[in-house]
This record gives C-alpha cells, structure tokens and sequence, in this order.
C-alpha cells in the first residue's frame, strides 16, 4: 500500500473511531445540564439551614406571588375545620354555585383554589407587614412584632411568634379599631386577629397547618 494510501487510511479509521465517543460525550453534556435543572432554586431563595431561612423563602414566595414555590408549603387539599379560610375568600353565591359544580368536595381547600383567591387570603396588610418581619430578631428570641399602620378605620400589625414547644410558627394580624366614642376615648369594638399557623418540619422547613380568626 502506498504512503498516502495508508495516512488517509488511518484518518478514516481514527474517524469512524472518535465519532461514538465524541456522540457520546455530548450526550453526557447535555444530560449534566439537564440534571443542573431539575430543580432550580428561585434566584432570591436563600439557603435552608434552619426555619429562619425558610421563612424569608416563605415571604419571598408571597411577596413575588411565586405560587409554583408559595404551593410547597401547603399539603393539598386542606380541609378548611373552622371555615376560616373560606371566610377569609368570601365567595359570592356564583362562585359557591361553580365550585359545587366543579369539585365533588367543595368544601376542601384545592392547589387552583390559592391561585384564585390569593388576594383575599394573603391580603395586601398583610404582605406589607410581613416584609418588616425581622427574620434575624425571630429566629434568635422567638418572637418579633412590627411597628403599628394606622388608616383612617384601623390599627394593624403583625406579630410573628414561634412557639418551641409545638413546633409552631404564628403569624397574627392583628387589627383594632381606630374610631373613637363621643369623648374621645378609643372604642374596642372591632378588634381581631387573622392568624396564619405553620408546622416547623426537622427544624428547617415550614408547612401549613391552618388559619384562625378571633374576634
């Protein structure tokens, strides 16, 4: 065989050679990046080495509407004892009358059910106030409470407390009357509290529980 005969000889092989190992390697490429993706973290979560860290992921979920990661906090459906969430929702008699149309169980709290009614269940009091929620302050003493809103008809604040005993995060909001009797002394009437209750899971991660209203 002559010279150039055999050089492009071994180049065809060397070729025919490379090709599955190159196909394959772009393969594992593309699997590497795949994987890298399966389960991306939100840009602004923060790592969860403790509650604290899932609180302000939980806040952050709320505030953005993030509902794929503001979901994982609840076990889907709930069964609403009390009614409380659905007297937060306060549907009108159409939205009673499509929803026994559409459930079997109307009465269970469904994952659509948190998209729909967010506003009503996180309302805008509330997500302002939980943005001034002192992680830090939370997680060190158990408690934190933020400074008073006051608008023409209410005071309002949110108190954040986590109960070591239970296992139990609450955040209460917590609104009083601001009107006043004919002296000019503070009237009562009015006040309650809306109270949002989480199960602290291995010290790290939050789950719903319930929601309570008093007074």
């Amino acid at each position: 065989m002559k010279p150039v005969q055999l050089m492009l000889t071994l180049i065809l092989l060397s070729a025919c050679t490379n090709t599955p190992k190159k196909a394959e390697n772009e393969r594992d490429a593309q699997t590497a990046v795949k994987d890298t993706h399966v389960a991306p973290q939100a840009k602004d979560d923060a790592k969860v080495k403790n509650w604290s860290d899932d609180f302000k992921n939980f806040r952050e979920a709320v505030y953005s509407k993030d509902f794929k990661k503001l979901k994982t906090y609840f076990d889907f459906p709930i069964a609403d004892e009390g009614g409380a969430i659905w007297s937060l929702c306060n549907l009108t008699d159409a939205e009673i009358k499509a929803r026994k149309n559409k459930f079997k169980n109307p009465d269970l709290f469904y994952e659509q059910d948190l998209e729909q009614y967010y506003n009503r269940i996180f309302n805008a009091d509330f997500v302002k106030t939980l943005l001034k929620i002192k992680s830090e302050q939370l997680y060190e003493t158990n408690y934190n409470e933020t400074p008073e809103t006051t608008t023409t008809d209410t005071k309002y604040k949110l108190i954040a407390e986590y109960n070591k005993t239970n296992k139990v995060l609450s955040l209460n909001l917590a609104y009083t009357n601001n009107a006043k009797d004919e002296e000019g002394n503070e009237v009562s009437e009015g006040e309650y509290n809306i109270i949002y209750s989480f199960i602290v899971i291995d010290g790290k991660y939050l789950k719903f529980k319930k929601i309570d209203i008093a007074g």
